[in-house]
């Protein structure tokens, strides 16, 4: 089902959910009030956050914002992991598999590449205590529409002859990176280059790190197809591929509903009917 369009397979899963809750969309459906996108209003701290990146999620100027599209990955993001982050992070800890218990959540930190212009922005990050930090990129609708730019890094990433990725102790990335160049290294899908962005901001935190690929998969082909490009990525990548994981919403979802107790039955609810009415994958 998801093989021909899978953006508007997406789509119309989202749009008949809201219109189930008579939410009033606009003809992108765009929700024109953002609440209505939300499983509760922002927090102060993640109005904050989101106010801070770069990604435009936010109205601004009479402008809707981003996440107020019915089909954004920062909704979704927001959606799963906002309600974590005034309750207890140990749950996402264990459904991750991190050595402990998280101490602190974000959404839209940024780490800089060290090249200038916008740093990457990643969309949630868990902290741990002892500062190791486990970076989520999250994609919903993204993964299903082809664009040259997930393959194509900007010549500054390669000035003067440096190896930026090797810089940081990531020869993998840089072997990568240097294919992405030569046009001997192509994805169909998958937004490669992003990836090598955000790890090497992550590389240059002096911290410990792991980056995180958390996608929405859907039937058919098509999610087939994403799965396997994530799995060529780590192959590339080598040893770097330590650092490096993937896993989909719906497997993550399964996790923690298996894990949590009847007290979060309105999240779930909303989460199921929502993003999760069907089989996980």
């Amino acid at each position: 089902m998801g093989d021909v369009n899978g953006v508007e397979v997406v789509r119309a899963r989202q749009r008949a959910w809201a219109t189930g809750l008579r939410i009033d969309l606009d003809v992108d459906g765009y929700c024109t009030a953002l609440d209505r996108n939300l499983f509760h209003p922002f927090s102060e701290a993640c109005r904050a956050e989101f106010a801070a990146g770069d990604g435009s999620e936010l109205e601004k100027g009479g402008a809707r914002g981003k996440i107020q599209a019915l089909h954004s990955s920062a909704a979704l993001a927001c959606n799963f992991f906002e309600y974590w982050r005034e309750r207890d992070l140990a749950v996402l800890g264990t459904v991750f598999g991190l050595r402990t218990r998280p101490s602190r959540l974000a959404f839209e930190r940024k780490f800089p590449t060290g090249l200038g212009g916008i740093a990457p922005n990643m969309d949630v990050v868990l902290y741990e205590p002892d500062g190791e930090i486990f970076a989520i990129e999250s994609k919903f609708t993204e993964p299903y529409s082809t664009s040259k730019l997930k393959c194509y890094l900007k010549q500054k990433y390669f000035l003067d002859g440096r190896c930026l990725w090797t810089e940081v102790g990531l020869p993998g990335c840089q072997a990568a990176a240097d294919d992405l160049r030569n046009d001997t290294l192509n994805f169909e899908l998958l937004d490669v280059a992003q990836l090598l962005k955000h790890m090497l901001g992550l590389g240059r935190t002096g911290s410990l790190w792991r980056l995180c690929c958390l996608w929405y998969r859907i039937d058919g082909r098509i999610g087939q197809r994403h799965q396997e490009e994530l799995e060529q990525f780590s192959q590339k990548i080598g040893a770097d591929a330590a650092r490096f994981t993937s896993l989909t919403y719906q497997k993550l979802f399964g996790r923690i509903r298996a894990t949590i107790g009847p007290e979060h039955d309105a999240w779930v609810s909303y989460m199921e009917k929502r993003y999760f009415n069907e089989a996980a994958a």
